[in-house]
């Protein structure tokens, strides 16, 4: 007997692959602004 609940796992996959993208490219835009890693560092480094 075949249930119809792969679906919701697929989505789920596809969700969390589009949210690791997100995330991944946000720091690699934040990567291209040396300001703003450089006062990441400085809190860091101050904490």
């Amino acid at each position: 007997m075949k249930t119809a609940i792969k679906k919701p796992y697929k989505l789920r996959a596809l969700l969390k692959t589009v949210l690791v993208l997100a995330i991944l490219s946000l720091v690699f835009l934040s990567y291209l602004q040396p300001a703003f890693i450089l006062d990441l560092a400085n809190r860091y480094i101050l904490c």
